[in-house]
């Protein structure tokens, strides 16, 4: 599944846990790895040097040969170029970095990669345990097909975990009611969008099931009902979630959207990793 694994990080903590993440997630599946640091901005290229012989140092550890680089464009770019260059099936990176303006502020280069790329991303927040302690992995749904590109990728890495997967589909009820809402909903109207999104999401399960490679794969499905970003983040703390997959495309196109997105919102909210993957057109 995952045969090359790209670190990228630029030696704040967050980007120190996002090479931890990808070294660990390189061990498991006995994958390359590789680590790029872009000198620019705060960062010398002695700085940069330093930065990539600490990642190595970790993959060491972990008895995993990172091969370092050190670029000399801006971040974006060379994250782009290492992943193009090294035929990356992943790229690992922390949520913010030496930029953060605050907390829970979405990095500007992880942002720009996210919109930019068509390979998945390993995103790691700069707090949380456990990384690569992955004991439930939830994949969401919005009934669309292009929401099945993580049931590929969330499947794999709980079978190879050995974690129960979670499918998780929230109904947006105030969004399906549209312009009717303006006097409410009643219960039956709710109920038959509750119901839709359990069938969907059997078929869901069904393509899950499929996709796994044995019958061993634990599987618990969720519908719930209200705001999707919001009832992601609470199912991942009522849970245990340890890791998310979600498509970056659902319903409306993550990297042609302004902030807002339910993708971007749970980059936002959650305390653990978030395997963004493309959803297609």
């Amino acid at each position: 599944m995952f045969e090359h694994v790209l670190i990228a990080t630029d030696g704040s903590d967050c980007g120190t846990r996002a090479a931890r993440a990808g070294v660990e997630l390189a061990a498991t599946y006995d994958a390359t790895a590789t680590v790029v640091v872009a000198a620019a901005g705060e960062l010398s290229t002695a700085d940069a040097e330093a930065v990539v012989e600490d990642v190595a140092e970790i993959g060491a550890s972990s008895r995993v040969t990172v091969q370092t680089r050190v670029a000399t464009e801006q971040p974006r770019v060379a994250i782009m170029e290492a992943a193009e260059d090294v035929d990356a099936d992943v790229i690992a990176m922390g949520r913010h970095g030496h930029t953060n303006l605050e907390e829970r502020f979405l990095g500007s280069v992880t942002e720009r990669v996210l919109r930019a790329t068509d390979r998945a991303v390993l995103t790691v927040p700069g707090r949380g345990s456990g990384l690569g302690e992955y004991d439930d992995v939830l994949v969401t749904s919005d009934g669309s097909d292009a929401a099945r590109a993580a049931v590929r990728p969330g499947v794999n890495l709980a079978s190879t975990y050995d974690a129960v997967l979670h499918l998780l589909s929230v109904v947006d009820v105030a969004y399906e009611a549209g312009p009717f809402n303006a006097g409410g909903v009643d219960d039956a109207y709710v109920d038959r969008l509750v119901a839709d999104a359990e069938h969907e999401l059997d078929v869901f399960a069904a393509a899950c099931e499929e996709s796994a490679r044995d019958d061993s794969l634990a599987i618990e499905q969720a519908v719930r009902t209200g705001t999707p970003s919001a009832e992601i983040a609470a199912y991942v703390e009522d849970a245990g979630v340890d890791l998310v997959a979600m498509a970056s495309t659902g319903e409306g196109s993550f990297a042609g959207q302004l902030l807002g997105s339910t993708t971007d919102r749970v980059l936002r909210t959650v305390d653990v990793p978030v395997l963004v993957v493309p959803g297609g057109d």
